[in-house]
């Protein structure tokens, strides 16, 4: 389990991201977005982002056609949650490996980058006039924060010592931390590429039901969030004990 835990630790919005602005066509008239995988080419290998681009675009083709044009969505979205994921898993971690190993400065431009790339999106979200664009702009601002936050948990404890903290304190609270975080990539990035015409055939209410899904998951992950740095936090967590709030 402690397995599965460093693999959803490491799952972040940057490995979704990048090949999903990849696909966006030149017509969008957003010139930030060659310059960007340009500068992601700095700190990771064409080969891995080859890998990556080529699992999105077999998830494009398949669970992400599949969910927008689901005719059971609610019932249907958990399976193909778990395909997508099983599809990407390998090419993200590969992609983390090398992210979590960059010095302090590097890192420090990573972010950067990362942080361009996600203002990037919200521009195109922005100017798509889409009705729930709110709703996608929210998520993406939620995910970015949840990767931002597992960067500096890693860099401040340590990956080894935040793993441990977590199965020793936060071992359900992580799971459904993680099980939150996947949902909401999953429906963003499907809801994300009908609307910024990635996906080319979608059904209307699908990607509404999807996207108004992304408010209600990322409102969840932010809720895990303060509940995951309360009890990361060692005098927190000593007190919460002392009152008998947890348990040992």
């Amino acid at each position: 389990m402690a397995l599965v835990i460093a693999v959803y630790a490491r799952e972040s919005l940057r490995g979704v991201a990048l090949p999903l602005v990849a696909s966006i066509g030149e017509d969008t008239g957003v010139t930030d977005v060659l310059s960007i995988i340009k500068r992601f080419k700095e700190f990771v290998s064409t080969e891995t982002l080859e890998k990556l681009d080529k699992s999105f675009n077999e998830a494009l083709r398949n669970e992400i056609y599949e969910v927008l044009n689901a005719d059971r969505l609610e019932q249907d979205f958990p399976m193909l949650v778990e395909k997508f994921w099983a599809r990407i898993a390998l090419p993200l971690i590969e992609l983390s490996n090398v992210i979590y190993v960059l010095n302090v400065e590097a890192l420090k431009k990573f972010r950067e980058v990362e942080e361009e790339l996600a203002k990037v999106l919200a521009k195109l979200l922005k100017n798509s006039d889409y009705s729930y664009a709110d709703n996608l702009i929210y998520a993406l601002s939620t995910l970015v924060d949840r990767d931002l936050w597992v960067l500096d948990k890693i860099y401040e404890l340590g990956f080894n010592t935040l793993i441990k903290k977590i199965i020793d304190r936060a071992f359900d609270v992580v799971l459904q931390f993680s099980g939150y975080t996947m949902y909401l990539t999953f429906a963003w990035v499907s809801s994300t590429a009908a609307v910024l015409d990635i996906a080319k055939e979608y059904k209307e209410k699908n990607r509404d039901a999807l996207a108004i899904w992304c408010r209600e998951y990322a409102k969840e992950v932010n809720s895990y969030l303060d509940t995951l740095d309360l009890l990361l936090d060692d005098e927190v967590y000593e007190d919460l004990v002392k009152l008998g709030i947890i348990r040992r």
